[in-house]
């Protein structure tokens, strides 16, 4: 599938070499635990206001009673857990934490359909260690209060285009001592609007979403459901998750305004990086043109990560992360276009060109094709990164217009391979080592002046090279260097010259 109108094919088909066989190994989320709170918690320790034990404790007197085995759960709550969010939270020792922590997210939001205020709540669920003895009230107290400040936590923030500010804070964390905890504090800057209330609200459920995915294991990218919100009522949307204790997640940073939209992560697979430029609507082409081009990247992505033999995890969340950002452009006239915004620019122009926003994207990690069930036998590291910038000169075509387009792509990775099917061991000094060292470049450019035409153009570009090495007791034995560079351009005038 064509990354762009033309010629695209030829930039990037280079990477459709072998089949992947890594696949990274499981890694388990480290997220046994989940809280919402902001960091302008109270600073003083809250008293608990009320505790909730779950579970049928014996009684002394049952003398004659056959023992029952108890392993009761007592939650203590900051505040009396009466309202609809609350009853989310209580979920905490009887839910899987993915659907807590989403529930949650939901529910917050949800409830600016009726009404807007600040909300604070934390709850701890604790196990009883003396099935008929009370926990202690000062521990409850101290865990509420650590429960507020653990750095493990997922924050939303939503700016109006009135210039207001909504926060909702998920801190998560937990202990052998004290258990789970969960704290959420929500906040706002002001009186909304009926208008921003509802259109917070129907972020809920891509608030949701993107909680249940990042509590999933692998972590899963879901962040489609933020992205589509009306500029002329909300201005910017931010999610950030930190959560050090984890061993698959430790970070994500999701942007998204009328400008732009950008995604960050960092995990056990390792990092993905998404930027898209929405200044320049007039580039954009048709959705079905979108489409195809948007298959197209994810096809090229794949085809790298082949070449490199990296892991299925972190493909799928830089597929995901592309994806979900080119999803749903504002409509072009929803807001004053800051880059250049041409004038006479046709569909025959628009279509020898990707039809996309403008981006950078990136992934980079280790990976092997160990499992559970298989050995290792192949382990490497990849840097892959694809960008597409387009420079525009000029207004129109009468008085002079030019358009560039370039897309590019680096791949740098190797990876180590055992001989014969064993179990790699590099520290043995006997394996095969392969490096590679890629890049591509194609540029699309076409420039008027007079009403006229004036040129039209495709410039490709492809460096590939892969060294093999094999390896003896440390040494390198036998080495051959593939090297494949190629260099076409491509008149595409006839494409853009008007129909006789």
């Amino acid at each position: 599938m064509a990354v762009s109108g033309i010629g695209a094919a030829d930039a990037f088909g280079a990477y459709a070499l072998a089949p992947a066989i890594a696949a990274n190994s499981a890694s388990t989320l480290d997220l046994t635990s989940i809280a919402l709170t902001s960091a302008a918690a109270a600073s003083s320790p809250p008293v608990p206001a009320m505790t909730v034990t779950v579970g049928n404790p014996m009684t002394p007197d049952s003398t004659y009673a056959k023992p029952v085995p108890v392993d009761p759960i007592t939650l203590a709550w900051a505040t009396p857990p009466t309202d609809t969010i609350s009853k989310v939270m209580a979920q905490l020792k009887s839910t899987d934490s993915s659907y807590v922590v989403g529930g949650l997210g939901a529910a917050v939001l949800t409830q600016f359909t009726t009404t807007q205020g600040d909300f604070q709540q934390s709850v701890v669920a604790s196990q009883n260690i003396d099935p008929n003895g009370p926990i202690d009230a000062t521990a409850n107290a101290a865990a509420l209060n650590d429960a507020q400040t653990v750095p493990n936590n997922a924050a939303l923030t939503i700016h109006t285009a009135s210039g207001k500010e909504v926060g909702i804070s998920i801190a998560f964390g937990g202990d052998s001592g004290v258990g789970d905890s969960l704290s959420i504090n929500v906040r706002t800057s002001g009186k909304l609007s009926a208008a921003e209330r509802a259109a917070i609200a129907k972020l809920s459920a891509g608030f949701a979403a993107a909680l249940q995915g990042i509590t999933s294991v692998p972590p899963q990218v879901d962040v489609s459901g933020l992205v589509n919100f009306d500029p002329s009522v909300l201005s910017s949307v931010d999610l950030k998750v930190t959560d050090p204790q984890s061993t698959s997640l430790q970070s994500l940073n999701f942007h998204a305004d009328a400008g732009g939209r950008t995604l960050a992560m960092q995990g056990a697979a390792g990092a993905v990086s998404v930027s898209v430029d929405l200044s320049t609507p007039a580039l954009w082409g048709s959705k079905a043109q979108q489409q195809t081009a948007l298959l197209g990247y994810l096809d090229q992505f794949d085809a790298a990560n082949q070449r490199a033999k990296g892991g299925a995890t972190l493909l799928g969340q830089l597929d995901a992360a592309f994806s979900e950002l080119n999803s749903s452009y504002p409509a072009s006239d929803s807001k004053p276009a800051k880059g250049p915004n041409p004038s006479g620019l046709n569909t025959k122009d628009v279509s020898v060109l990707s039809g996309l926003a403008d981006f950078h994207a990136s992934m980079s990690g280790a990976s092997d094709n160990g499992s559970a069930t298989q050995p290792t036998t192949e382990a490497g590291k990849i840097n892959y990164r694809a960008s597409q910038q387009t420079t525009i000169s000029g207004v129109n075509k009468s008085s002079g217009l030019s358009v560039a387009q370039t897309q590019t792509a680096t791949l740098v990775a190797s990876y180590e391979q055992s001989r014969d099917g064993e179990i790699l061991d590099t520290s043995s000094g006997n394996y095969d080592l392969y490096r590679i060292d890629d890049s591509t470049s194609t540029t699309t450019s076409f420039a008027y002046a007079n009403d006229k035409l004036q040129s039209a153009s495709i410039v490709n570009q492809v460096n590939q090279s892969q060294v093999y090495e094999e390896l003896v007791n440390h040494k390198v034995v036998a080495q051959t260097t593939t090297p494949h560079n190629t260099f076409t351009i491509q008149d595409i005038s006839a494409l853009l010259q008007p129909a006789a």
